[in-house]
This record gives structure tokens, sequence and C-alpha cells, in this order.
């Protein structure tokens, strides 16, 4: 599960909204029909569970460009 706050407008929008009913890709409203100017918390904790993890390919390049960041730093020192 990745936490709420760590999550993209994208990916908060990419579910529907438990509380006012909004469909995927559109904002919520509030009860009097007006669109709110924040997702309803809900919405994000639903999103969060919701969230796919990265897989196996993204978690090897993320290692990868993090060890090859810290040996090109060994290697040549900022000066």
């Amino acid at each position: 599960m990745v936490a709420p706050d760590q999550l993209t407008p994208r990916q908060i929008l990419s579910v529907r909204c438990p509380v006012c009913l909004a469909l995927p890709r559109e904002k919520c409203t509030l009860s009097t029909g007006k669109p709110c100017l924040k997702t309803h918390q809900d919405r994000r904790l639903f999103a969060a569970k919701m969230a796919r993890s990265e897989n196996f390919g993204q978690a090897t390049v993320r290692v990868v460009k993090h060890a090859t960041s810290r040996t090109l730093s060994i290697l040549f020192p900022p000066r």
C-alpha cells in the first residue's frame, strides 16, 4: 500500500470516489453539485489501496541507477 500523501493527482483521479461517486478522471463534487477544490479523503485512501507497486523491472532499473550514480561519484568526486 502506498501512503496517500505520496500519490500524484493522476493516481488519485484514477479511481471512483466512494463519497460523491465521481467517475475516474472526474473531479469530486459537493452535495450541492459544485466541484470540490480538493478530492475527498476517502478517495485518496482508496487510491492508496489500489495503487500498483512497482514491478520487478522497475525495481531493477531503480537499483541500477542508484548503484551507478554512487559508483560514478566515487570515481569522479565533485570539485
